[in-house]
């Protein structure tokens, strides 16, 4: 790990992060602005919602986080079943009654092209959400909805621009109440709390730096619980592995308490280099907040140290949102920590390269 004085060194950080990560997620809050009025500006007049019967998220990576946040945010409002699709094909049961949402933020995306594919020849309903590509071309030409967002970022980076427009989607469709008072807190929560962890805020007033500091080179585990901060665990996972190219891994609470909890028992030689990152919500119920005091009583001594980490907000979205802005922005600290440039994802380019040689 390298000296932690560069958390707070504008010119090293500069250097390290040379496509500007960092700042892409101090703007978090204007993406979400700019996404909010994407969203509003959705025309649903081609579709009858009345006559739909489920909803499938078709996505890959950081496009596919968009429908895990969304399912996980409205499960316990939507009173229709959402499936996640994360491959090339689509699960029987999505026949012509339902909606089919394929997001892919580069548009070229081959397994989600897949699935969309056989979406509109299933006669689903379709809506393509891109900032281009061929799956502009296929909404174009198949006649359907698409919803443009704007390019250059890595998809990991422009999640806003993704999920925040298909909550309101969402809405418009009559599938949720209206989230738009949410949305507009959220802003204002990011907007302040991006002042606390920009890089101008030193490491002792920092609780971003500090949670980039306290992983340092060791191994994050996240725990996260049910609902949509088990989407927000997975998320801080996925980029502590893109932003920092280091390994993480997330589970929920109360699953884990089922299986992962005993499984601590050995290997303290190894999992002494683990941190393990918990959420928790003091306005969360007895019983989740019970298994999570045990459980990290019961496993901390594991462990080279145990981070709580607040939920902060009035609604489940600006608590999500609150706590997935800490996750983008410490990941990317602990890259330049690291003397990591966290935003190229080359093992990810070597791959899309050698399936583009495969002959259909």
């Amino acid at each position: 790990m390298g000296d932690v004085s560069i958390l707070d060194d504008l010119d090293m950080i500069g250097k390290i992060d040379t496509e500007n990560m960092l700042g892409i997620e101090e703007n978090f809050s204007e993406q979400l602005q700019r996404a909010k009025a994407i969203g509003i500006s959705i025309d649903v007049s081609k579709i009858n919602s009345l006559n739909i019967k489920g909803i499938a998220f078709l996505g890959m990576g950081g496009s596919g986080f968009a429908g895990d946040f969304i399912k996980n945010l409205v499960k316990y409002e939507c009173k229709l079943p959402i499936e996640i699709v994360k491959g090339y094909k689509l699960p029987a049961f999505v026949k012509n009654d339902w909606l089919a949402i394929a997001v892919s933020y580069s548009g070229d995306t081959e397994e989600t092209i897949s699935a969309a594919t056989e979406a509109l020849s299933r006669k689903c309903e379709v809506i393509f959400v891109s900032s281009g590509g061929k799956i502009e071309e296929i909404a174009n030409q198949s006649n359907k909805i698409h919803i443009k967002v704007p390019g250059g970022f890595q998809p990991r980076a422009a999640s806003g621009y993704l999920f925040i427009p298909l909550l309101i989607l969402f809405e418009k469709l009559g599938f949720i109440s209206s989230k738009l008072k949410e949305i507009d807190d959220s802003i204002l929560s990011i907007k302040k709390l991006s002042e606390e962890y920009g890089r101008t805020n030193p490491l002792d007033k920092n609780y971003a730096k500090k949670i980039a500091f306290e992983i340092g080179s060791k191994l994050p585990i996240i725990y996260g619980y049910e609902g949509v901060l088990s989407s927000i665990a997975f998320r801080w996972k996925c980029q502590i592995n893109e932003n920092s190219k280091g390994p993480s891994f997330y589970n929920e609470f109360p699953e884990l308490n089922h299986n992962e909890t005993v499984g601590w028992d050995r290997l303290s030689d190894i999992t002494k280099n683990f941190v393990l990152i918990y959420f928790k919500d003091s306005k969360e119920s007895i019983r989740i907040n019970t298994r999570i005091n045990t459980t990290i009583n019961l496993i901390k001594e594991n462990f080279s140290k145990t981070i709580e980490v607040p939920v902060t907000g009035k609604s489940p979205l600006e608590k999500a949102l609150n706590t997935m802005f800490l996750g983008g922005i410490s990941s990317v600290y602990l890259a330049i920590l690291n003397h990591t440039n966290p935003t190229p994802v080359d093992k990810i380019k070597v791959l899309k390269a050698e399936l583009a040689k495969i002959k259909d």
